[in-house]
């Protein structure tokens, strides 16, 4: 009895969606290539290009320090700390007379609390794990806090991004795969944390992409069947996290169609999950059949919920 005038039910019908095909790989990888170039060549480039070669400057200088024994390494780890804490002040400080370059700043000091702090308890053993990994846990506080507040998406961009950098530039090619998978957790609960507020799709991918990337050069290079379980566990993990991170960017866009799905998370993220499982399960009969019907249910359990939840 109560229809819309027929007005409005044409303008709703004549309304043109973009075309299915914008979900999938090549316009989602496009506008993510077109995205991380806009952010690269825009703003103040002399700050940007210099806040990376601070960041692998410090590092290389940490490991020629160690290397030399120039000073004691606590000195050294507190003397990056203290560098990180005061770029983090100045661009606090500044956020009011030039915002872009006061979150660039608080960005490379994030980065480098992130390089200290892993560097202490990973590398140095000057820190124990547990106290490690709690700095860490403070560090993610504040930077996903100061990202929120500003509404800053390059603070969150650049912070992160120093932090998945982090064990790289820093790496000796010893050490526990259990400690750099558990640290790119947390960065990955930052990432999730951010995503329960804002639609950040430059920031999402950039913790996707870090994540397997390095994950599977890990795999190929250091892998052995002897670390299955702690492997497969974070492989879940990692998989949980960004299956997560896509259904968030959709509940957080506005319902006009544009944008609405990250085509890269959520057929990324299934593809790249099930060709890694398929090779850690390879020994073993049958495994990858019982792996591709848990993910078939998987998917077809948030369908349902999230179909419910559309009504």
């Amino acid at each position: 009895i109560d229809t819309p005038p027929q007005i409005e039910q044409t303008s709703i019908i004549d309304k043109k969606a973009p075309p299915t095909t914008s979900l999938f790989t090549q316009t989602s990888i496009n506008h993510w290539l077109q995205s991380t170039f806009t952010f690269l060549t825009t703003g103040n480039l002399t700050v940007k290009a210099g806040i990376v070669v601070l960041f692998f400057g410090v590092a290389f200088l940490l490991k020629y320090a160690s290397d030399n024994s120039l000073l004691p390494i606590e000195f050294r780890l507190v003397g990056v700390a203290l560098g990180g804490i005061v770029l983090l002040a100045i661009g606090w400080y500044l956020k009011q007379q030039n915002t872009l370059y006061a979150l660039i700043l608080q960005g490379g000091g994030i980065g480098i609390l992130y390089l200290s702090v892993f560097s202490a308890f990973k590398l140095y053993n000057v820190l124990s794990i547990e106290l490690g990994f709690i700095l860490l846990l403070v560090v993610m506080l504040i930077s996903t806090l100061l990202a929120l507040y500003q509404d800053a998406k390059s603070l969150a961009f650049i912070g992160v991004g120093g932090g998945f950098l982090a064990p790289i530039v820093a790496s000796t090619s010893e050490g526990s795969h259990i400690i750099l998978f558990s640290y790119y957790a947390i960065l990955n609960v930052s990432i999730l944390a951010i995503s329960w507020f804002k639609a950040w799709r430059v920031l999402n991918l950039l913790g996707f992409f870090m994540t397997f990337v390095i994950g599977v050069a890990w795999g190929v290079l250091k892998y052995s069947p002897n670390e299955f379980a702690s492997t497969e566990f974070f492989l879940i993990l990692f998989f949980v996290f960004y299956v997560t991170i896509s259904i968030l960017h959709a509940l957080r866009q506005p319902p006009n169609l544009r944008g609405f799905v990250d085509g890269t998370l959520l057929f990324g993220t299934p593809i790249i999950a099930s060709s890694i499982q398929a090779y850690l399960v390879s020994p073993y009969e049958y495994a990858m059949a019982y792996s591709a019907l848990t993910l078939g249910l998987c998917y077809l359990s948030l369908s349902g919920i999230l179909w419910k939840r559309a009504n």
